[in-house]
This record gives structure tokens, sequence and C-alpha cells, in this order.
């Protein structure tokens, strides 16, 4: 799979050293509390990062697995968290239909994507991994109104499109040097660009103006701050409410519930398709929800079930 026009795991791979600090931006632990009221396991994290939300569910009392397509990432879960997640595509999931009482699509998966169809089809496979009453969450990033004003007014926030690459080299300017690029950029004066990002600051929320300060400290702590810059692709969607429901309708997903927390949207869908031949969602070879994920020793989940036991799967941002 690849992310406007980069392989996926690039950014994510470059990104791993330094995810610590920002692994809260967008779906975070807070957010994740909103919906534990209608959260069931066994659960699944699609786009599991290292380890975060697996976390949070599993110290709630939860059943949770998760996967990522990144391995540096897995790589990383395992050395802080010591959790076992799972390498693995999230269109292509190596779990029996009805696996999961409840899945979870993290932010950094369908809501960086543009293409329908590697959407739609990751919403399948979210949908076929649901068991035939279960749940599945999709996180959508979400900025306050004054980045998105700060975002629009240097034109890197336009036409549902987030300039990324260039959002990202602001985080590498002191601020002398911020305020030149936005007045620059903008094409207003030294003055009105002063203000405009000392307003931005103040009523960024918390969390963003926490977020800011850690880019600061990983461009200044990294190596190759270029190449760091060049790992990210040059724009990805930002989608509002609306976006995010055509997007969905698109996709033939029908939405039952919206959660929002001030970093992103947690939008509960069903699938509109059929129940039957390829497209079926209920359970075909459901593990026990108790059943333990048994993992090759390359990270891969098995079928083989142990001699008292029926089949099984499992995994583990």
């Amino acid at each position: 799979m690849r992310w406007q026009g980069h392989p996926v795991p690039d950014y994510w791979d470059t990104l791993a050293p330094h995810h610590w600090r920002i692994e809260s931006n967008y779906l975070d632990v807070e957010s994740v509390r909103l919906i534990l009221g209608h959260v069931r396991e066994p659960v699944l994290v699609a786009g599991a990062g290292q380890g975060l939300i697996v976390e949070e569910l599993r110290r709630q009392g939860l059943q949770c697995d998760g996967i990522d397509l990144s391995a540096r990432m897995t790589e990383y879960a395992r050395r802080r968290r010591g959790l076992t997640l799972v390498r693995a595509n999230a269109a292509a999931m190596p779990f029996v239909d009805g696996r999961y009482e409840t899945v979870i699509v993290a932010t950094g998966v369908i809501d960086f994507m543009t293409d329908s169809s590697e959407v739609e089809t990751i919403m399948r496979e979210a949908t076929r991994i649901a068991s035939g009453t279960g749940s599945v969450f999709v996180a959508f990033y979400r900025f306050s109104a004054a980045q998105k004003r700060f975002l629009t007014s240097l034109g890197l926030l336009r036409d549902d499109t987030l300039h990324a690459r260039s959002a990202l080299v602001l985080h590498r300017l002191g601020f002398g040097s911020l305020v030149a690029r936005v007045a620059k950029t903008a094409g207003i004066s030294t003055l009105r660009a002063t203000l405009l990002c000392i307003r931005t600051g103040l009523e960024s929320t918390r969390q963003e103006r926490r977020v800011a300060l850690a880019m600061r400290r990983v461009f200044a702590q990294t190596r190759d701050p270029d190449a760091f810059i060049a790992a990210m692709p040059e724009t990805q969607p930002y989608r509002d409410r609306s976006a995010i429901e055509r997007l969905l309708d698109g996709v033939s997903m029908r939405i039952e519930d919206w959660k929002a927390s001030s970093s992103c949207y947690l939008v509960r869908v069903i699938s509109n398709r059929p129940c039957s031949g390829e497209n079926r969602i209920a359970p075909v070879s459901k593990a026990p929800p108790s059943a333990p994920l048994r993992l090759s020793s390359s990270g891969v989940p098995t079928e083989k079930p142990p001699a008292s036991s029926s089949s099984q799967t499992r995994s583990a941002s």
C-alpha cells in the first residue's frame, strides 16, 4: 500500500524513535475513553503504532490486540511497553471472519488516505473481522479552530487537503524565522504575522502546544532533519464532519454514532453491503472471545490451536 505516492512505512519507520513524544496527538487516551461504553472485548486496534491505545484498553481490563504496518513501530511497542503487536496491512488482516467484537481503526490510517478504493478495502476488512454484533470505529484527526485558521492563512490547508510536508517544516523554525515565513507566505506585515503567531499559540489546545514543542525537540535531536521532512508525504487529506460523511457514504458505510474530542473524531459505522458471500460480516469461524493470540516466531498470527482448543487467532497504537 502507498500513501500519497510514498510507501506507507517510510514516514512511520523514520518517526518511530521519536514517536513517544507525540503519540498522543490525535487518537489519545482521553479520546478512547469517550467510547469505552461501546467497546466490548476482544478488541483490535488497526494502526496501533507503539501500543498507546492497546495498553490503555488492557489497563481497562479488556482483551486487546493491535496491528501496524511499520516494523519499527511494532519493535518499539515491544521495547517500550512489552507488547507483541502484529506487523500487518489493514487492507489484508490475518484474522478469521468475526474474530473481534470491537475494531478501532486509528488515526494515521484511513484519515491519511485519498484513494477511496483503499479506504473501501480497509473498511471491508474491518467489518469482516468484526462479529455480526460487533462495532467498528474509525478515527479522523482534528485541528482546533486556531490551527485551522493559521494553516488556512498560509495556504497550507485548503480544499480538504493539508500540505503536510510544508506544515512540518514550520516546527523547525524559531519564532523570528516563523514570523518571517508567515509574513512572506500570507502576504501580511511583520506585525500582523507576529500577532497571528501569538494568537494561534494562545488559542490552540494544550495538546497542540505540547505537540508543537515536542516536534521542535525532535528536529533538534534528529541527525538528519532533511531526511525526516522528506519522508513526510507532501499532502494528506483533512476532513471535517461533512467530508467524513461523504467519504464513508461513498464506501457504503453507514454512520451509527459520532464522538468528538479536541483532537479527533471517532465514528462508529456499519456496512450497508448485503451480509452474504464475500461481503459477509457475520462470523464464519470465530475464535472464542477468551482465546489468546498465538504467534509464530516471526510475529505472525497462526491458526494452529492448542491440543484442547478450537481454531484461534490473535494480534497485538
